[in-house]
């Protein structure tokens, strides 16, 4: 009896902890805050439910070639990441409730196009409007996100690292769960979801009244292309954003290969999510020990790290354990780079600041897509994927330690502490 009461305390005690943990990270977050990272959760949800079969779609069903491919993800990343140049100063300058409907409500009519296009045109149209929707509906939430008080920053980037990842883990549970009644069912799931987030999204117009900071668009667009410090840091970022779209082109096609099945597509999405979830509890503490503009050099070293061991063995289970690592620096150097983003933006102008982190992204990541489904269907040696991912993320280890040492010299001349944040 006596060490049954023993093993209930300790339970308790285990509980208490992991709840005032928990309770801790939301400390000073606010309320609405609150409710956008559980938006983002479902709208992940919904983009990984049909995501991850977009590429193998058009390969096996479609019979899309690889530069095909390539093209469709850029337009997609094109729009949904450049064009926020454009919805961000729309967003300092307008508010933020009519772009995140505006967005949602065509990313439900992107997905439903795509379960409908059996050509190129129709495919190309559907990812014209995901990519208008991706670019409208992010820059009023990291708009509103990067508005948030320096104590609570990093910490609002991570949890909303940790309820992407949570869509990343049920999205494409889901979708292998709707493909059992057709291949094109996960995509017009996708688009139910968005429409009702869309709908539900109408109710936040007050979030236009709360923050009333506002920036022509003349002079957010000034602001960001003469901040010489701002733009150097962008540079840096590059060469994650091509890595990172490997993420979604040559990750799950090199898995489908590897493994004979369309399922192994999924395989890495989960596998990717679940690492998430347990490394962004991980990320909670790395961040109070290393900041962050450090934790993109350590960050850039595990990325090397993966490719380096990726070609030893041409199996599933190997592929997955390359997603794990990588999804180990992706948990850390995300919130890094959008907290330093926020630091560097002027009050009033954070919305076109994460635009243009939006333009950098869709430019590495334009690059990352035609090279990795290349690498993928069309280079005759099998360790070319790799190996050019590994000189990727050597060129991104020497920009971010260059920046970092350039930051601790800018620090020395002005006597500010804001590198140091």
């Amino acid at each position: 009896m006596k060490r049954q009461e023993e093993e209930y305390r300790l339970r308790a005690v285990h509980s208490a902890w992991w709840r005032r943990f928990v309770l801790e990270q939301f400390e000073g977050v606010r309320i609405h805050v609150r409710v956008l990272l559980l938006m983002q959760f479902l709208m992940n949800l919904a983009t990984f439910t049909a995501m991850p079969l977009m590429a193998v779609h058009m390969v096996d069903h479609l019979g899309l070639a690889a530069a095909a491919i390539g093209t469709v993800f850029t337009i997609h990343l094109a729009l949904g990441r450049a064009l926020p140049i454009i919805t961000g100063p729309l967003v300092d300058r307008f508010g933020f409730r009519n772009l995140m409907v505006l967005g949602l409500l065509a990313r439900s009519a992107g997905f439903l196009l795509f379960s409908l296009a059996f050509n190129p045109a129709g495919v190309v149209g559907a990812t014209l409007l995901i990519g208008l929707g991706t670019a409208s509906y992010e820059s009023a939430l990291y708009g509103i996100f990067g508005r948030q008080s320096d104590d609570t920053i990093t910490r609002v980037f991570v949890l909303n690292n940790f309820a992407l990842n949570m869509g990343v883990v049920v999205g494409p549970t889901l979708g292998t769960v709707f493909i059992l009644y057709g291949t094109i069912m996960p995509f017009r799931v996708a688009a139910l979801l968005f429409l009702l987030l869309g709908l539900w999204s109408m109710r936040f117009g007050y979030l236009d009244h709360l923050y009333e900071s506002r920036s022509t668009v003349t002079s957010s667009w000034a602001a960001v292309s003469t901040d010489r410090r701002f733009l150097w840091f962008l540079a840096t970022t590059l060469p994650w954003w091509f890595l990172f779209s490997q993420l979604f082109v040559a990750f799950p096609l090199h898995a489908t290969r590897v493994a004979g099945n369309e399922s192994a597509a999924n395989a890495v999405f989960v596998t990717n999510g679940v690492s998430g979830l347990i490394f962004v509890v991980v990320s909670l503490f790395a961040f109070k020990w290393i900041k962050p503009r450090e934790m993109n050099v350590y960050c850039y070293a595990i990325l090397l790290l993966a490719y380096l061991i990726a070609p030893a063995w041409h199996l599933l289970s190997w592929v997955l354990l390359v997603v794990f690592i990588y999804t180990v620096a992706e948990s850390l150097i995300l919130p890094a780079i959008e907290t330093v983003t926020a630091e560097l933006a002027p009050d009033g102008k954070q919305a076109t600041y994460f635009g243009a982190l939006g333009l950098a992204w869709g430019m590495g990541s334009a690059l990352g897509s035609y090279v990795g489904s290349w690498a993928v269907l069309e280079a005759e040696a099998p360790w070319m994927l790799w190996g050019v991912n590994a000189a990727v993320a050597i060129i991104g280890l020497g920009l971010a330690i260059a920046f970092r040492y350039t930051e601790r010299s800018f620090n020395l001349r002005t006597g500010s502490a804001m590198g140091e944040a």
